[in-house]
């Protein structure tokens, strides 16, 4: 479970976020919501400790933030990768490249890191582009290499910030199928998103926020009501049949 407790952040005098209090429980599919500008990428930066906090407390798995990452690691798909494609590696290289930290300095992979990396691949769909070059890889198919690229570290949380920013509509609901499975199989899942419709079907709890919290709550509990006081009035909430 991770427990975000009294979090204040600002920057440059401008309040970010107010007075966070959030309990993610283990094992769910977890969306954040909130317009642009709500705090979102920035609460994801704290959690991941890329940020310092300036106030509040965050424990995972009872632990103290600081003192768990000394142990583990989250997997994470940040929001923005720039990678020159037309650099020679493979998807096999970028999948080991979650494994970088395990390494000792100047030390190459080593076979049982390969093994690794494959399975993170195969996990994810795409173990049959292991030696294809990144240059090579279609728009739905990198997003799936750095998915196995964050989940190689075998670590039991995955984060990820707008996944489907670069994606078309049957890549998005494609890869969340596929983030659906790995929460399954034992991953709490926790992503930031804008695409309501998307995150109705595959995700089990919600966090409304828009500088403070609205609501962090069962899906299914989340009234347009609350949708609306996260977004304002402009948003429009539409149904859809999957």
């Amino acid at each position: 479970m991770i427990q975000i407790s009294n979090l204040q952040y600002s920057i440059g005098g401008k309040s970010i976020l107010e007075n966070i209090n959030l309990e993610i429980p283990d094992g769910q599919f977890v969306a954040i919501i909130g317009p642009n500008g709500a705090g979102k990428s920035t609460l994801i930066k704290l959690l991941l400790g890329i940020w310092q906090m300036q106030e509040g407390f965050i424990s995972i798995d009872g632990i103290k933030q600081s003192e768990w990452l000394k142990a583990n690691v989250f997997g994470y798909l940040p929001q923005h990768e720039e990678y020159d494609r037309s650099f020679p590696a493979t998807a096999l290289d970028i999948a080991l490249m979650g494994l970088a930290g395990k390494l000792a300095l100047a030390k190459r992979f080593k076979d049982h890191h390969k093994q690794a990396a494959m399975a993170a691949l195969e996990q994810t769909g795409v173990a049959n582009l292991a030696k294809r070059l990144i240059g090579n890889l279609s728009g739905g198919e990198f997003p799936r290499v750095l998915l196995a690229r964050a989940i190689v570290g075998d670590s039991r949380y995955i984060i990820l910030d707008e996944p489907e920013a670069s994606l078309d509509r049957p890549a998005v609901e494609s890869f969340f199928a596929l983030l659906k499975t790995l929460n399954e199989a034992g991953h709490t899942i926790i992503t930031v998103s804008h695409d309501l419709n998307i995150l109705s079907h595959y995700c089990s709890f919600l966090v409304c926020l828009n500088r403070t919290l609205h609501c962090h709550n069962h899906t299914e509990l989340v009234s347009s009501e609350i949708i609306h006081n996260t977004f304002g009035e402009s948003v429009r909430i539409i149904e859809k049949d999957y």
